[in-house]
């Protein structure tokens, strides 16, 4: 099989609530894709979940766009017989994980067979509004994920008297300092599942016991093996959030699966307000995590997706089937 085509596409819908989060305010979110084309003519598509800017992650959209057409120009015409040969060729990438990501979501494709899949519906609610609360009144997600703010208690104790409770996770998103210690101890008389990244510096986490804290989630600092591992080793990490797109894509993802499996860590599998390509592959993996994921049904972020019934709710749970593209709502670049 050749590679032998590449077309670059963008899409920007609007969220139908904006996104808040304790490092930014979003009212769209706009993400590039990948066209694969193949000597058989099949095409194969890939999402990146970077963003426009480095707000999140160093590596922008338009760094994706600039890597993608280097690596597609070394790799035109070339034949691949595996997965593996595919592998060898993104090597280059490693130090791009968003755009690695992307391609590889597309290549694995090629070799492998998509299937129809089930997970458990996680929740994310960035700001406790009257819409978002009837939103989990209606769709009951077995997990909430709440992200910080200064009301963060009140919003736990609203999450925790929902009649179906669902399990409650925070995302701190490393906004934390000394000033949040109290209401960190108070949490941990809650039934909170986790809190994702409180500090910036885990060395914050040596002025409390055990007992005094949630269990800590690493997200943000979960960029390598090496650094995860690391954060496991020195500071007692309970729970690693791994994100396609910050290692490196899906294949990088179930390798660090095995390892944290044999560690006794727990796993979450985290999106970063995907479209729906990108949350198929995310659920894929969540199938093999210890928690419920970042996954959200079709709908729930924006009106319109590129994928029709992309993660469709059944009772708690999010069904998926093997996504097809529509191509003709994407921006063209290139």
């Amino acid at each position: 099989m050749k590679i032998v085509n590449m077309h670059l596409y963008d899409y920007n819908a609007k969220f139908k609530t904006p996104v808040i989060t304790p490092k930014v305010k979003m009212n769209t979110r706009k993400a590039i894709f990948v066209e694969l084309i193949t000597d058989k003519g099949k095409s194969y598509f890939g999402e990146s979940n970077a963003f426009e800017t480095n707000w999140y992650a160093n590596e922008t959209i338009e760094d994706v766009k600039h890597f993608s057409k280097l690596w597609f120009q070394q790799v035109q015409g070339k034949t691949f017989h595996s997965f593996l040969e595919i592998q060898d060729a993104l090597t280059q990438l490693s130090n791009y994980p968003a755009t690695r990501s992307m391609l590889v979501m597309a290549c694995y494709q090629m070799f492998h067979v998509l299937e129809s899949l089930n997970v458990p519906y996680g929740a994310t609610v960035n700001g406790m509004t009257s819409r978002n609360f009837q939103q989990l009144v209606q769709t009951q997600p077995q997990r909430v994920k709440l992200k910080w703010n200064a009301d963060i208690l009140d919003d736990v104790e609203k999450v925790s008297q929902l009649a179906f409770r669902p399990d409650i996770a925070i995302d701190a998103n490393e906004s934390l300092s000394k000033v949040d210690y109290d209401k960190l101890k108070t949490l941990s008389e809650a039934q909170i599942l986790y809190i994702e990244e409180p500090f910036k510096s885990l060395q914050h986490l040596t002025h409390f016991e055990k007992n005094e804290l949630p269990p800590v989630a690493i997200d943000e600092k979960a960029t390598s093996k090496s650094l995860i591992s690391q954060a496991i080793n020195d500071f007692g990490i309970d729970v690693v959030v791994l994100k396609p797109f910050r290692l490196g894509g899906i294949d990088k993802v179930m390798d660090l699966i095995k390892m944290l499996n044999t560690l006794d860590v727990k796993i979450v599998i985290g999106g970063m307000y995907e479209y729906g390509l990108s949350r198929y592959f995310t659920a894929m993996l969540a199938q093999y995590a210890d928690y419920p994921s970042d996954i959200t049904p079709e709908g729930y972020y924006y009106e319109v997706d590129m994928i029709n019934q992309a993660g469709i709710l059944k009772g708690g749970s999010i069904y998926f089937e093997p996504p097809v593209v529509n191509h003709k709502i994407l921006n063209f670049i290139c």
